[in-house]
């Protein structure tokens, strides 16, 4: 980590706005140590235009180094350092006796963001379910269980789920555990030439089975799966 300062010609921090020096400390093995140190003009008494100039030429030297100690600073310099991602801090005395301090702070700081951000990230989409074949996938019989994606907020909904399965598999019959029986069974699975029956299991469940006769009529013709 690396912190600068704006100091006096004793080394002490001293308010942003007049000629000083500035120190650039390094956290190295352990310890502090200065590793660079440059004369600075804020330019203020020539105008807005120097400033701005002025400050930009100082964060050009500080490389990737945004942290800085001052005594005190405001107006336009305040905003322009913030605008180009500077940490502020106000000490007084021999930046020295603050560099732990202020490497501490910035650290929980750091933390404390990070946690945050992973706290909003949107939840990892999870696995999309698919019908698992009971006996083969010759006996047209299917199950699945979509009960976690319908009360699992941002999961899979029950038609992006069986749909899909509805239109490129061939079955007779599908049982379906599910948190509630989908709205949409009663109109669309009629549309589909598909029947269902339902009924209560454990813990306020459902199960759906869902019927259609396009297997076994297909079955009777030969199944190239089982070689029947």
């Amino acid at each position: 980590m690396q912190i600068a300062a704006i100091v006096d010609g004793n080394g002490n921090a001293m308010p942003f706005g007049k000629p000083s020096t500035v120190m650039l400390f390094s956290h190295e093995d352990e310890a502090w140590y200065v590793v660079d140190t440059f004369a600075f003009d804020p330019g203020e008494k020539y105008g807005l235009g120097e400033l701005k100039e002025s400050i930009q030429e100082l964060a050009t030297k500080l490389g990737d180094c945004r942290i800085l100690l001052v005594l005190a600073v405001s107006g336009y310099p305040r905003t322009m350092l913030l605008e180009l991602g500077f940490t502020l801090w106000s000490v007084e005395g021999a930046p020295e006796h603050y560099l732990d301090n202020v490497m501490q702070l910035t650290a929980e700081a750091a933390e404390a963001k990070a946690a945050v951000v992973k706290a909003n990230e949107p939840p990892a989409p999870e696995e999309l379910p698919v019908p698992k074949p009971l006996g083969g996938e010759c006996s047209g019989i299917y199950t699945i269980d979509i009960s976690k994606a319908q009360v699992c907020s941002g999961s899979h909904n029950s038609r992006e789920i069986l749909i899909p399965f509805f239109k490129t598999t061939r079955f007779s019959r599908i049982d379906i555990i599910c948190d509630h029986v989908p709205k949409w069974f009663s109109s669309e699975l009629a549309a589909m030439k598909l029947n269902y029956s339902t009924e209560p299991v454990k813990h306020g469940r459902w199960l759906v089975s869902v019927r259609s006769n396009a297997h076994r009529n297909g079955h009777r013709s030969g199944c190239s799966s089982c070689g029947t």
